[in-house]
């Protein structure tokens, strides 16, 4: 449990150091748009380049990995919407769903792993996020409309998701790794620069978020939805591979602590992007990422 903690006591310091910026600074959100960009083209995409543009070990059986964390993050977001379907609010369920299964795989996953498992765990990381997103901005619109709208909302987010820098930036290493080519250093040291500013800027632009964003009670069917997240997800990704096996450790560890992680900050701009649930999304994030300060200690001191 200490060991655990103290792998990840950093990355909760750079939320909280984004909190205190906000709370004594007080900027909107306006003023968060040109290092929200930087992270968002530019930091975590290097990170993710950095990580898989060297083969790494495990990749033979990729596919068979990403299917089984993918169904994974499926039944979560299935658990999760049943949970909201019986809720008695106008809250929607599928962002219940989202609470459940989304995890904080662009801000944290990458940087956290890599942290804890060494650069190994870069290029699953790296991985899983794409599978994720892909089933995610799937799911989403499919829920949240019906009939040919909701074909065409379907068809939109694919278009996103095929455009995302992270994912951009995990096809583009690939491709490099096959030419067997080495990174010249004038564009291997920003991209190293870049790659070391991720998770700081990241994490304290989370954090900004979050300050701005104060909820009000947790509540009965939130409370179920982060314990799955944050307790059920990692323990079936793990009890997954326990019956599939013969997977890289690594690779493993990586997909336990991607499932760990708290949902994801885009929980609630998808729900604001929509208009739905806007509330229940922001006490989504805040809550979620304040109980994985206890939560993820323990899944990497019990991996550790």
């Amino acid at each position: 449990m200490i060991v655990g903690l103290g792998l990840i006591a950093p990355f909760f310091l750079y939320i909280l150091a984004g909190v205190a910026a906000q709370i004594l600074l007080r900027h909107g959100a306006e003023q968060q748009r040109w290092l929200d960009a930087f992270i968002f083209y530019l930091a975590l995409p290097a990170l993710l380049f950095q990580s898989v543009r060297v083969v790494p070990p495990g990749a033979a059986s990729l596919l068979g990995f990403l299917a089984v964390t993918t169904a994974m993050t499926g039944l979560m977001f299935l658990l999760g919407w049943l949970i909201g379907r019986a809720n008695r609010t106008d809250d929607h369920p599928a962002v219940f769903g989202l609470a459940a299964s989304y995890s904080n795989i662009g801000y944290m996953g990458p940087a956290l792993t890599v942290a804890v498992l060494g650069p190994a765990a870069g290029a699953p990381a790296a991985f899983v996020f794409c599978a994720d997103v892909l089933l995610i901005f799937t799911i989403w619109p499919a829920m949240i409309a019906s009939g040919s709208r909701g074909m065409l909302r379907i068809l939109q987010s694919l278009k996103k998701v095929v455009t995302h820098p992270f994912i951009l930036a995990t096809l583009a290493a690939l491709l490099f790794a096959r030419t067997g080519w080495t990174l010249p250093d004038f564009l291997d040291t920003p991209l190293t620069g870049f790659q070391h500013a991720a998770a700081p800027a990241a994490l304290f632009s989370l954090g900004l978020t979050l300050a701005r964003n104060r909820g009000g009670q947790v509540g009965t069917r939130l409370g179920a939805c982060l314990a799955i997240k944050l307790i059920g997800h990692p323990l079936a990704v793990a009890l997954a591979f326990m019956v599939v096996s013969g997977f890289d450790p690594v690779w493993v560890a990586t997909a336990i602590i991607m499932g760990a992680l708290p949902p994801a900050a885009n929980v609630y701009v998808m729900a604001r992007a929509e208009g739905i649930s806007v509330p229940l999304a922001a006490r989504t994030v805040l809550y979620g990422t304040a109980f994985s300060a206890i939560t993820l200690p323990v899944v990497i001191a019990l991996l550790a």
